[in-house]
């Protein structure tokens, strides 16, 4: 019998082994799949990259040139295209800038490889090549970088003006550049005797305002609350105002859901509003002996926050008072004003209010909002106010300073940059080239193909420009051919050639460089990886 089950097992193995094209051809098929989505954001990246106009299936339209935004909105069905979009997230998450270069990137580095499979090189010996590869770009790129003192405002400037240059609003560089640079300052927690500083962009608040230009936009110490007041006659300016924030409301109470008050006649109808006008005084007589006279409603779900009624006492007493505080708000409101909620009427007391300086509603042509400023005891929390035109103007120009401020904040957790403009990557690049001569066996074809693939960066930076993009990364590849540490030539797309970007004030953090080098590696060798594609049953 033994005989005849090693036949057996033979027919099953050979025809396991018969279709020996199938792994290249996902293979080949999840390449190109991930290859169609770089091209298709490739046109975006740099300062002289174009705009792309994103409709949703509502009719919206989003104009924008961000990596991590295009793809999000973008519909994609294959599921290794789908891993290119996650990798823009996963940068967006990481470092908040870099997102379009990481894609190109990764599409390049997959273009090299489908060069190495054809050679007939084994996918997992790639994959080990990338990696070492990536761990020598990744020295390189530290060791050009240039250490930055978190008080030099004028490097932290460069960095965010950089990140800017490249969006829609470039052209406002000069006024959102300071503003995130003041922002993330505001909120920076310098780490106790160690390197770089601790930043939570919660603490930033961006506001979206249509209404003005860019160059309105400004940034305030203090809370602002996007919609009006909610009294008839009340104040609309106080000063040296005591701030409460409730979350209970002023209005009578519901009966649960399934019950029914059925009031037969007028007496008991009397009694119930007696009832309701007694129930609501006595709230306010509340707020008004803890001397409170500005406060803050958080919004409800189940009944109204504020009655009709509660409005007039409230207009009486001359208290000014804010409804409908986004629950997701109240951590960042008490954050800034240094409060804590007040869950019931019992501990509405004199010491649970806090003291603020000016509290003031701000009427402008597209309505009103609330400002408060000069916070005694509040946090550190900054708010930024952006204004322009027309909703796409002002979500992009949110969408741009959210980039900035996650720049500082790069520079703030690892103070080190880069000089801009495809250096990093050229230099990594020439590094690679010259460890490749040495390198033996398919390291040597794995290195050349990983430091052809970085080139993309100067390459697609000068096409992007109307430069010829062959000559560009020619003079580039002269200028970093000597291997010096210092070299930082770029591709300049201002004057159209390549000059020293650290003399243009071209600088990026060093963070994200090597963020996006790392996850576009890590995300083609998992692609690299991978032989067949297998769909579930449901």
């Amino acid at each position: 019998m033994a005989p005849k089950a090693g036949g057996d097992s033979a027919k099953v193995n050979s025809s396991v082994y018969k279709n020996k094209s199938k792994p290249a051809d996902v293979r080949l098929s999840n390449i190109n799949a991930a290859k169609a989505v770089s091209d298709a954001i490739r046109t975006s990246l740099g300062p002289r990259g174009m705009d792309k106009m994103i409709q949703a299936a509502n009719g919206e339209v989003t104009i924008t040139n961000d990596g991590a935004t295009i793809l999000k909105q973008m519909s994609v069905i294959h599921p290794a295209a789908k891993m290119l979009v996650e990798l823009s997230r996963a940068q967006d998450i990481e470092a908040g800038d870099g997102t379009t270069s990481v894609v190109v990137i990764a599409g390049a580095l997959l273009d090299a490889a489908e060069k190495l499979l054809q050679k007939g090189i084994h996918p997992t010996v790639i994959s080990d090549g990338f990696h070492k590869a990536l761990q020598m770009a990744l020295q390189v790129v530290e060791g050009m970088s240039t250490p930055v003192d978190l008080s030099d405002e004028v490097a932290l400037l460069n960095a965010a003006a950089t990140s800017l240059n490249s969006k829609v609003v470039s052209q406002h560089s000069s006024i959102l550049a300071p503003i995130a640079v003041q922002a993330i300052c505001a909120v920076m927690d310098p780490i106790p005797g160690g390197v770089g500083a601790r930043v939570d962009l919660r603490d930033v608040k961006v506001i979206e305002r249509i209404g003005g230009t860019v160059e309105d936009t400004e940034l305030i110490q203090g809370l602002v609350i996007p919609h009006r007041s909610a009294n008839v006659n009340g104040p609309h300016r106080i000063e040296k105002a005591k701030v409460g924030l409730i979350q209970f409301c002023i209005s009578p109470p519901k009966t649960d859901m399934d019950h029914n008050v059925i009031v037969s006649d007028y007496a008991a109808m009397d009694r119930v509003l007696k009832e309701e006008r007694q129930y609501i005084l006595n709230i306010v007589k509340q707020i008004k002996k803890a001397g409170c006279n500005v406060l803050l409603v958080q919004k409800s779900i189940l009944r109204d926050a504020l009655s009709d009624l509660a409005v007039h006492f409230l207009d009486k007493i001359k208290t000014m008072v804010i409804k409908d505080i986004e629950r997701e708000d109240i951590e960042f409101v008490c954050k800034t004003l240094g409060c804590r909620p007040i869950a019931s009427l019992d501990h509405f007391t004199a010491e649970n209010l806090v003291n603020v300086d000016l509290v003031e509603e701000v009427n402008e042509p597209a309505g009103r909002y609330i400002k408060m400023t000069g916070c005694s005891n509040g946090g550190r929390t900054v708010s930024v106010l952006v204004r322009g035109t027309s909703g796409a103007v002002v979500a992009e120009a949110a969408r741009s300073l959210h980039d900035a401020l996650c720049v500082v904040r790069c520079v703030a957790r690892r103070p080190a940059l880069l000089p801009g403009g495809g250096a990093p990557e050229a230099a990594a690049s020439a590094a690679l080239a010259r460890a490749a001569i040495a390198a033996p066996g398919a390291d040597h074809y794995c290195l050349r193909a990983f430091a052809d693939a970085l080139e993309v960066v100067p390459s697609t930076l000068a096409e992007n420009a109307g430069l010829n993009p062959i000559e560009t990364v020619t003079e580039l590849r002269a200028a970093h051919a000597t291997g010096a540490a210092g070299c930082g030539s770029g591709v300049n797309v201002r004057r159209g050639r390549v000059t020293d970007m650290r003399h243009e004030h071209v600088l990026q953090p060093l963070h994200v460089t090597a963020s996006a080098l790392g996850l576009a590696t890590e995300t083609v060798r998992a692609i690299l990886k991978i032989d067949d594609i297998v769909n579930t049953m449901n």
